[in-house]
């Protein structure tokens, strides 16, 4: 009998020790793996901002236009500061997916994409990007390059049934500063319109286009002295008042020149004998 209870007292503990590796093995390991995930979100999110920023170098120096991906990685960078590590995650391998996206289409650009190739090796003559960016100025590639893909976006985005009226904007405007040799200029105009293409936000409106009439500024008057003192309080008054900007007391029409004395009539604007004008 004794033997019995013995061996029902093992079981039981084997149960429960077998139970209790379960659950260990079930939760606990999970839990320690999730706070592990945890713990190095910072160094991936640092780690992946720092690939990217790495890679957007990279495609710039080869002649790659990179500005929409900079915006994405700037966007990173700022929620890495806030500590938003998955934030930065994603917006990293965001800008990674556009930097590909721009490799292949410059790749497929023919004569722009040969401005990357070197010359045979050994050679003491300079290579054709060499050339090219002595040539020509700086952005005119870029430029040249972000007007043509705007103009395939706003396309893409006419076909799509979205509004395109503000990135046409840009994009004219863009053309037009480009004909002007403002290439700098050109190259910010084309990554607006592009972006407006795509459908993102611009927190700014699209200035007018090529030949179009730029808004004219009012001309505001200056009310000028008019030589004379309130009556009441002294206050030197204006050309136009009609009450004193200090007491508030009406302005009486002057009967007489301030200037030379001579008597007034209603109607005179100036004074008959000096030329003074009266207000």
């Amino acid at each position: 009998m004794a033997d019995t209870d013995l061996l029902l007292i093992v079981l039981v503990v084997v149960i429960v020790l077998t139970i209790i590796t379960f659950l260990e093995l079930r939760f606990f390991r999970s839990f320690v793996k999730k706070r592990q995930t945890r713990e190095d979100l910072p160094d991936r999110a640092h780690n992946a901002l720092l690939t990217s920023k790495a890679i957007a170098e990279s495609l710039r120096t080869s002649g790659v236009v990179t500005a929409a991906a900079d915006d994405v990685i700037r966007e990173a960078d700022g929620a890495y500061r806030r500590r938003d590590y998955r934030v930065t995650i994603e917006l990293a391998d965001r800008a990674k997916d556009i930097l590909k996206s721009e490799k292949a289409r410059h790749d497929k650009m023919g004569d722009l994409s040969r401005l990357g190739r070197t010359g045979s090796g050994g050679s003491d003559e300079p290579t054709t990007k060499e050339v090219l960016q002595k040539e020509l100025p700086p952005n005119y590639v870029q430029a040249k390059f972000t007007i043509s893909l705007a103009e395939e976006r706003i396309v893409a985005a006419r076909e799509a049934g979205r509004a395109t009226g503000p990135a046409e904007g840009f994009l004219a405007t863009a053309r037009s500063s480009f004909d002007s040799k403002d290439y700098d200029g050109a190259l910010r105009l084309a990554v607006k319109s592009r972006r407006l293409a795509d459908g993102e936000a611009i927190a700014e409106a699209p200035p007018p286009a090529a030949g179009g009439t730029p808004p004219v500024r009012a001309e505001v008057e200056i009310p000028r002295p008019a030589n004379r003192a309130c009556a009441s309080c002294g206050s030197e008054l204006l050309t136009g008042d009609t009450f004193c900007r200090k007491c508030g007391v009406k302005v009486e029409r002057p009967t007489a020149c301030p200037k030379c004395g001579t008597a007034l009539k209603e109607d005179d604007a100036f004074c008959r004998t000096c030329g003074t004008a009266i207000s």
